[in-house]
């Protein structure tokens, strides 16, 4: 068995592999498989029950080819985009989906009510800078750049 896994290794190295779209891919094509079986069982008609089937198994080859494609790509950079577009479509879809939509009932993240995050003007990296209300002049401590901050007072709602 060490032997086989050694050389798995060496064949996938270089290789792209799995990530979250791939992950996604392998779960729609389950419930594709598992629907197929559903609706071919409710159709009488044979033409109707054939097309139907064959149109389902062209689907599911196409997504199944195009997991391993991507699975086995080498093309590292291309892939790791088309996870993160994924990524950002299924963050905007949990967020239209979730309560959380609104300001109001917005998440309380300790960092927001402490700190503001500012870039700074001269270098553009970003400070975090204890919240104080009002304007400020500030220093930035990697080019010694001065700049003024301007903060509001952060309203914590339903917190402890």
């Amino acid at each position: 068995m060490g032997r086989f896994k050694e050389k798995l290794y060496r064949f996938m190295y270089g290789r792209y592999g799995a990530d979250a779209l791939y992950n996604f891919l392998t779960w729609l094509n389950v419930i594709l498989i598992l629907l197929s079986f559903v609706v071919t069982v409710f159709i009488t008609d044979p033409l109707a029950a054939m097309i139907v089937s064959v149109s389902f198994t062209a689907v599911i080859t196409f997504i199944f080819v195009w997991e391993i494609w991507r699975l086995m790509s080498r093309n590292i950079a291309k892939r790791r985009r088309e996870n993160e577009i994924y990524l950002r479509c299924k963050g905007a879809v949990k967020r239209f989906f979730s309560a959380n939509t609104s300001s109001g009932t917005k998440s309380f993240n300790r960092d927001d009510a402490i700190y503001v995050f500012r870039d700074c003007t001269g270098c553009g990296s970003t400070l975090r800078l204890r919240r104080r209300p009002g304007r400020h002049k500030v220093k930035c401590p990697r080019c010694s750049h001065q700049f003024f901050v301007k903060a509001k007072k952060y309203k914590i709602k339903n917190f402890r």
